[in-house]
């Protein structure tokens, strides 16, 4: 049951988390047994962001709950043959204290509405939120680990009302966050939690420069 003094904290945190268009993503170690209620997940380690970014944004787990600050801004990963305007993550952090590192997160609470606030669960989202069992989000990590067994996910989709939890085979090393709009438009649909891309199996770099080079041929025509 939960008790009053969680109750409040639960009603602020949520309050703050889904703001007007926000994204949120909490993670919980995998010897927490009930870490999907929603008393947990305001004491979870998360991040929450408005920011919508021109690109790819990656986040190490360790490096970023360690750091000094609950407030930051991250750069958007670029290919170096294309150069588009820079647009990153703002983002705070909450419950940073909490982290320890080496320690494996394996479950994952994610909550997004649109940028009017409505919400619509399984809608196409504004935001694309990538897990990774690799640090610097990368998908493989060598002959030595079946991809079967260490997938990435993505999820695009909205949820609903107090967002939505997720157990991953691996612990999760690292995140991402992108641009949803170009994310399902290539898709055909939002997706969630899509197992390595889903049934399109898209590269996510394969998809970025599609969608790079798409944004310069316009400028071109311009």
């Amino acid at each position: 049951m939960m008790l009053p003094k969680d109750f409040l904290l639960l009603s602020l945190w949520v309050l703050g988390a889904q703001g007007n268009g926000n994204i949120t993503v909490a993670f919980f170690p995998t010897s927490e047994e009930a870490t999907c209620k929603q008393d947990d997940v305001a004491k979870a380690v998360s991040l929450t962001t408005d920011s919508i970014p021109s690109g790819f944004v990656c986040f190490n787990l360790t490096d970023l709950f360690t750091q000094p600050s609950d407030n930051g801004y991250q750069e958007f990963l670029k290919d170096a043959q294309f150069t588009t305007p820079n647009e990153g993550v703002n983002y705070t952090l909450s419950n940073r204290g909490s982290y320890v590192a080496n320690t494996n997160y394996t479950n994952v609470w994610y909550q997004q509405v649109n940028q009017t606030g409505d919400i619509k669960e399984g809608a196409d989202g504004t935001w694309v939120f990538y897990t990774y069992a690799f640090a610097d989000c990368i998908q493989n990590g060598g002959d030595a680990f079946e991809l079967k067994d260490y997938p990435w996910f993505e999820t695009s989709c909205q949820t609903k009302d107090g967002g939505k939890c997720q157990q991953l085979p691996q612990s999760v090393k690292s995140f991402a966050i992108g641009p949803g709009d170009t994310y399902n438009a290539i898709h055909g649909q939002c997706e969630a939690w899509a197992t390595m891309g889903g049934a399109s199996a898209l590269n996510r770099r394969t998809s970025a420069l599609l969608v790079v080079a798409a944004t310069m041929a316009a400028f071109l025509v311009l």
